[in-house]
């Protein structure tokens, strides 16, 4: 897949909002990514960088990078909905980070379900 075409991106906000309340949550090293299966033949990718990450340089920046690494790991991350968020301490993401972050959903245990609380 050469561009992020729009078959694998999220862009409604219901499945945003299905991925924050009932995704499996893997915190990584520079990322934490939730995961859902989808239903369909291939994987979705939404990116959430706020505001509080940083500028639009670097929250672009982010967002290009996961998209990069999303295209990397394509064939290997099944049939599910990713929803990449930065994590707060994350100074400068690398390719080889978020590649990893993406890939060990395969593998790694997802983390316990938390308490939410209301802001």
């Amino acid at each position: 897949m050469a561009r992020y075409s729009p078959a694998y991106r999220l862009r409604r906000a219901v499945d945003f909002r299905a991925l924050q309340t009932a995704g499996e949550v893997f915190p990584g090293s520079e990322a934490v990514v939730r995961r859902r299966p989808n239903g369909l033949d291939h994987a979705r990718l939404g990116i959430a960088a706020p505001t509080r990450y940083g500028d639009a340089v670097r929250r672009n920046r982010f967002r290009r990078l996961v998209r990069e690494a999303f295209r990397a790991c394509l064939g290997e991350l099944g049939a599910f909905d990713y929803l990449v968020v930065p994590k707060r301490t994350l100074e400068e993401p690398t390719l080889a980070g978020l590649m990893h972050d993406l890939a060990r959903t395969k593998t790694a245990r997802p983390a316990p379900p938390r308490e939410r609380t209301r802001r």
